[in-house]
């Protein structure tokens, strides 16, 4: 079932499947939205009393970048009355389950058991998961066990996405390998569209914060340093201008022409929570390579609330006319549309 917006702000029939979110009242929406200072729109209060009576298990809310999927999950998860949850990126985890598996000699199972442990050291009984997709058909694969896997361990699943069930693996050799998991996901996910038609990611007079307290400046000059740093991310040495004591500084080319994944700038959001970028070419000529990990970096910098400050040679909208665009391209715009821009003559 679906939820498309303008419906009515009533809440459902308490009938129907434990909601994944225990404990959590509307009241929690309102008081988080006070906080922001932000107004929901009808798309959001629409998700809201879904979230809070929901027709199927678990949630699956998708829709464009920007329009709030992640803030109502965030609010719900802030407020669900269990130590057993986990809040997840996509982006992180399905690399770390990767590995898992290598690790455990390719048992699945082992692997939940060492990714999937609470605060509390039981497993969890509610997980979360930001910005889900599915690109590759290896990775298609994996989902489905996954899918299964936590569907019978009866793990409540919340996930926010950019694209509908049936846009997942959207390439036409290979989408059909993945129609029985999105069967799956529509029988068992309450599928809720968030579209009030507007990016809220669009600066606004509401203090910033995390991310979103960056700036990217077009026609920056500003020269990377000299010297070179060796810092340790997990197994591999990552090449940087510096650390100093609040932040890292780096060029374009040492975060996205060399092979560093989402894995990598997850750790990196870990050593310092402000980065300074420098030299970052204009956006219209990267490689297909270089504009993906640029993606990735911001997708993983904007969930850490890791601050950026990029010195870039032109503005950031270019990213749209690379030769080979990064997936997921709207959601990376949107972010990046978050920052504060100034542009040098």
């Amino acid at each position: 079932m679906e939820t498309m917006p303008g419906a009515a702000h009533r809440a459902r029939p308490a009938q129907g499947p434990r909601p994944p979110f225990r404990g959590v009242t509307r009241r929690a929406f309102a008081d988080a939205a006070a906080r922001a200072g932000i107004a929901l729109d009808d798309a959001q209060h629409d998700a809201v009393s879904r979230i809070l009576s929901p027709a199927r298990a678990h949630l699956y809310l998708h829709g464009p970048a920007g329009r709030g999927k992640t803030w109502l999950m965030d609010t719900a998860y802030g407020a669900a009355r269990t130590r057993r949850k986990r809040r997840l990126h996509f982006h992180d985890f399905f690399p770390a389950l990767h590995a898992a598996i290598f690790r455990h000699r390719h048992d699945l199972e082992a692997a939940l058991d060492e990714l999937l442990e609470s605060e509390d050291g039981r497993p969890v009984e509610l997980l979360c998961f930001d910005e889900f997709h599915v690109h590759d058909v290896a990775d298609g694969v994996l989902v489905r066990r996954l899918l299964d896997a936590l569907f019978a361990r009866g793990t409540a699943m919340v996930v926010t996405s950019n694209y509908a069930p049936e846009q997942l693996l959207p390439h036409p050799l290979f989408h059909g390998t993945f129609e029985p998991a999105i069967a799956d996901i529509r029988r068992r996910f309450d599928v809720i569209r968030v579209d009030g038609g507007r990016d809220h990611r669009e600066r606004s007079t509401r203090t910033a914060h995390g991310f979103a307290r960056g700036v990217w400046i077009a026609g920056s000059r500003e020269p990377a340093a000299v010297t070179e740093t060796t810092v340790r991310c997990g197994e591999r040495d990552v090449t940087v201008r510096g650390v100093d004591a609040d932040i890292l500084h780096a060029t374009f080319a040492d975060l996205c022409e060399r092979p560093l994944g989402a894995a990598d700038y997850a750790r990196l959001a870990e050593l310092r929570p402000s980065w300074r970028v420098t030299e970052v070419p204009p956006l219209d000529e990267l490689t297909g390579s270089a504009a993906q990990r640029l993606a990735n970096l911001v997708d993983i910098a904007a969930d850490r609330g890791v601050r950026i400050e990029f010195h870039a040679a032109g503005r950031f909208e270019r990213l749209a006319d690379a030769p080979v665009p990064p997936l997921d391209l709207p959601r990376t715009l949107s972010r990046l549309r978050s920052l504060r821009q100034e542009e040098r003559p």
